[in-house]
């Protein structure tokens, strides 16, 4: 597959780019106003560090994702003075034109932290140069052109802070053709070593038709190992036929961060079915049948069959739950809870009767406590 130089991708922005940056802004704004509150963050101080950030803009004057963050960052007094940002791209003229634009913005002068800029590969090396705490809260973005560089190493390295989250762009099919490819097989053993990638190679020959599938699969895994338990997957299909898929990866060691995250993807989705997100982003005609046209049944079956027998709270049925699905969101958790209510296969307190309503919906909040049925035997 022909690589695009960087020179062409920043010419204009295309649709799926102002998604992921739109996602990703969204994100670093949230994050930064969560854990650079005083309760939470004695120090003050947390970094956001982009290690292929690009220039300021595109070329079609699109704004890139460092000059959205920037931009807002101004906006707000306590980050402001607590977020820390460091910029960093191989290419210099890249790192100056971000360095110019962002100088150029009115009121910049009223960081606390003026931006870090350097231009040079991303590497552990660069990481350790930068030279922050390992306690203060970190979210590093990966936007880079290959894949090579999101090595197990690369991602300890990341996630040997206590507190970060990390996201990262897959062009999944360069992975996909690289995987039997012998001019790529040392870049994908760096990666996902000699054992995974001879797993790559079988499972791909049993499962034709799932190879992407098994890519996030194996990465997942690898995320895993290296110190990032949540993984959320948030596909882009951007050809005629829906056939390319890219990524954008989001790995975090705190289930908060991933519900944040994963409200934010719901937001970009492109289709929703019944209150469901698709989670994923599609360019061109749309393709029905990614999801049953209801999914929340196979919800409601999961919840009576996972928490038979026990009382549980709606927030830590939701706590529980959802960090083991990367589809529902927390209305997909309470709308399940009501229809289950509302055929007796649970018992609520206080009941539907008891609780107020909003535009003609009872409300089940999360301190509302939830009893389920035990399982007979044999179901």
């Amino acid at each position: 597959m022909p690589r695009v130089s960087s020179k062409k991708f920043f010419a204009e922005q295309s649709a799926h780019s102002r998604v992921k940056a739109g996602i990703v802004y969204r994100y670093v704004l949230a994050w930064a106003g969560i854990v650079l509150a005083p309760r939470f963050n004695q120090a003050g101080e947390a970094a956001y560090v982009d290690l292929f950030s690009g220039p300021g803009s595109y070329e079609d004057g699109s704004r890139s994702t460092p000059l959205l963050i920037v931009e807002q960052v101004l906006q707000k007094a306590s980050l402001r003075e607590g977020l820390r940002m460091f910029f960093n791209d191989k290419s210099p003229s890249m790192t100056n034109s971000l360095k110019q634009e962002i100088g150029a913005l009115r009121d910049i002068k009223n960081l606390r932290y003026a931006p870090h800029y350097t231009s040079e590969a991303a590497s552990i090396a660069l990481i350790d140069r930068f030279s922050l705490s390992r306690e203060t809260p970190q979210f590093y973005f990966l936007d880079q052109f290959g894949w090579s560089e999101i090595t197990p190493s690369f991602i300890q390295r990341i996630f040997s802070n206590r507190r970060c989250d990390c996201a990262f762009f897959l062009r999944t099919p360069r992975v996909i053709a690289a995987v039997t490819n012998p001019r790529s097989e040392s870049t994908m053993i760096s990666v996902f070593g000699e054992n995974g990638l001879e797993s790559l190679q079988r499972d791909f020959k049993l499962r034709p038709r799932e190879k992407e599938g098994i890519v996030l699969e194996k990465l997942k895994d690898l995320m895993a190992s290296a110190g990032a338990p949540y993984f959320l997957p948030f596909p882009f299909r951007i050809t005629a036929d829906l056939s390319s898929r890219q990524h954008l990866i989001y790995l975090a060691k705190h289930p908060k961060g991933f519900e944040l995250m994963k409200d934010i993807m719901a937001g970009s989705s492109t289709l929703h079915y019944g209150g469901v997100p698709t989670m994923g982003y599609i360019t061109g005609p749309v393709q029905h049948g990614l999801f049953t046209v209801d999914p929340m049944p196979e919800l409601e079956e999961d919840l009576l069959r996972t928490f038979a027998g026990r009382t549980l709270s709606v927030g830590t049925i939701f706590n529980q739950h959802h960090v083991t699905s990367d589809r529902y969101i927390l209305k997909n958790y309470q709308e399940a809870l009501r229809r289950l209510e509302a055929r007796t296969a649970i018992h609520a307190t206080p009941s539907s009767e008891e609780r107020q309503s909003r535009n003609g919906i009872v409300t089940m909040s999360e301190t509302v406590d939830i009893t389920f049925p035990k399982r007979q035997e044999g179901v």
